[in-house]
């Protein structure tokens, strides 16, 4: 027996030891019966309740056909899993693979084990999700943390008289607490969350993650009654059960999803209190005022390079905003760049499209190409057009071989046996289809490479902004356009106005062919996109 074992701990909280043992009592379990364990396979810190979050059991499942193994040993079929979907597809697997799945507290694994276990397994899931929500109901009733904590509090440990553990309080700390103070005084003021951000950034105070703060982390999802401004703890509620997490079934990762505010918990905790009423409310009116104006917003449509223009100070996404013009997303959301200043859409499209249009247009070696590639490709279809005929025509003529063979065998006796005439009949039925799939299909006549093509190519390269503007093809043109685009680089100067535009990606390849240079390097390249210019080439990326 050449044995692979699997071994698995659920949570962080259990002891990693826990796999060492695992493994250890199935090694010892393999030797006793005669075997050598082959390789080892473990996912620590994981749930059972998915194999696709788990690379150990996918790499053992993987292995499975390579025939390093012939058996396959966990401590307990919960172990494999407790989804009932996936151990029945691991079962299934190892099975085909002619490999037994055995347990040292099930045996040898059969189809009983996989529907019994696999329930049973899924009911102490579900019934170990229901207590562990009782529980934490129960400690947030009694104003303690159900798990995880917000800005401005610490959870404390505290030993009791009889000696246990208190755990899950919660208390103000006091730095944070001044931070929170210092939002909400200032959103009241007039200051927006990207002004509040940036300035809590340029103070470098830590957000709640430790990084850099942006206007998310401040205003928050109303709905979802997350962020600072929506937070009721500072205002003494503890408000649980917002929400539930649920498991896609095709990736294993949690999504969450809203529970109705009837199933919220609602704890008054006053020791807990940052925020006053009265400012509170003023907080909440404003953020009330703000949504129903954003609600009045006009959706814009897609621009062609929409999630392609990044800033050239800081690296990061530009966004459209006020005035379909791009700025960037950094300085707005958190003030952590210097580029000030932002650039019209339209600018920049026009610098690419002009710059595309002058390239494509305006050079004889690169419109050589492009004939020389379509006729190529002319010639291509053609050959193989005439390859798809001949096959046909060779078929349909041993198919009409076949019927005159029929046919005279039937001439030359008193009769035919029943044998020859479903031959016939088979024979004909493949003629007819033959000879419609002939027609369907005819020769393509020989392409003659009229030099005009060159003259409508530039044509057409000409027409590429009408084309965008036309409904009817702009969503096939931006498809067209933006596949060849990496990223488009907007640097700002110092001055509005001043803005140096460099595309980056496989289209600065392709416009390698019409500058001096012989060839495109490999990877694609950059070029500086200069307004009433166009495409200048600067340096190449490898």
């Amino acid at each position: 027996m050449k044995a692979a074992i699997y071994a698995r701990y659920s949570t962080d909280m259990q002891n990693p030891a826990s796999i060492e043992d695992q493994i250890r009592t199935c090694e010892e379990n393999v030797m006793a019966a005669g075997g050598t364990t082959v390789q080892v396979y473990t996912d620590a810190a994981i749930s059972g309740g998915s194999i696709k979050t788990r690379p150990g059991l996918q790499a053992l499942i993987a292995d499975a056909g390579l025939g390093l193994f012939d058996t396959v040993v966990a401590e307990s079929l919960d172990r494999v899993s407790r989804d009932q979907e996936d151990i029945a597809g691991i079962y299934k697997r190892l099975q085909y693979a002619d490999i037994k799945l055995t347990t040292l507290a099930e045996g040898d694994v059969s189809e009983l084990h996989i529907g019994l276990k696999g329930t049973m397994n899924a009911l102490f899931l579900k019934d170990l999700a229901q207590k562990t929500r009782r529980g934490l109901r129960g400690r947030v009733e009694q104003g303690l943390s159900g798990g995880g904590n917000s800005y401005g509090y610490s959870v404390v440990r505290r030993m009791l008289a009889d000696g246990t553990a208190a755990t899950g309080e919660r208390v103000i700390e006091p730095a944070e607490a001044n931070v929170v103070q210092r939002i909400f005084a200032e959103y009241i003021a007039g200051r927006s969350a990207r002004k509040i951000a940036a300035g809590l950034n340029g103070d470098h105070i830590p957000s709640p993650r430790g990084g850099e703060w942006n206007a998310s982390t401040i205003h928050g999802s109303r709905q979802r009654r997350n962020g600072i401004l929506n937070n009721e703890m500072y205002v003494g509620r503890l408000v649980w059960n917002r929400q539930r997490f649920v498991k896609d079934p095709d990736t294993g990762k949690r999504q969450s999803r809203l529970n109705p505010p009837e199933d919220w918990i609602t704890t008054e905790v006053p020791d807990l209190r940052i925020i006053d009423d009265e400012t509170w409310q003023k907080a909440q009116a404003l953020k009330s005022r703000y949504a129903s104006h954003a609600g009045n917003k006009r959706q814009t449509k897609k621009r062609l390079l929409t999630g392609l223009v990044k800033c050239g100070c800081c690296g990061g996404n530009m966004t459209i905003a006020r005035k379909d013009r791009y700025y960037c997303a950094a300085r707005r959301e958190k003030g952590t760049c210097e580029a000030a200043f932002g650039i019209a859409a339209a600018e920049v499209e026009n610098r690419v499209l002009d710059g595309l249009r002058d390239i494509l247009v305006g050079n004889d070696t690169l419109v050589d190409e492009f004939t020389s590639e379509l006729k190529a490709e002319l010639a291509r279809l053609s050959k193989r057009s005439t390859s798809d005929q001949a096959a046909l025509q060779k078929d349909l003529a041993e198919v009409e071989r076949g019927i005159t063979r029929c046919v005279d065998f039937i001439m030359s006796g008193d009769g035919a046996p029943v044998s020859v005439r479903e031959r016939l009949t088979t024979l004909e039925d493949r003629k007819s289809t033959l000879q419609a799939q002939i027609a369907r299909n005819p020769v393509s006549p020989v392409v003659r490479f009229h030099p005009n093509y060159a003259d409508l190519y530039r044509k057409k390269v000409g027409e590429l902004a009408g084309l965008l503007s036309d409904e009817a093809t702009r969503d096939d043109a931006m498809t067209a356009i933006r596949s060849l685009v990496d990223r488009i680089e907007v640097r700002a100067g110092t001055k509005r106005g001043e803005t140096e535009v460099t595309l980056v990606g496989t289209l600065a390849g392709i416009l390698a062919l019409g500058t001096k240079t012989n060839a495109a390097p490999e990877g694609g390249g950059t070029f500086l996109l200069v307004a009433g210019v166009g495409f200048e080439p600067t340096t190449f990326r490898l």
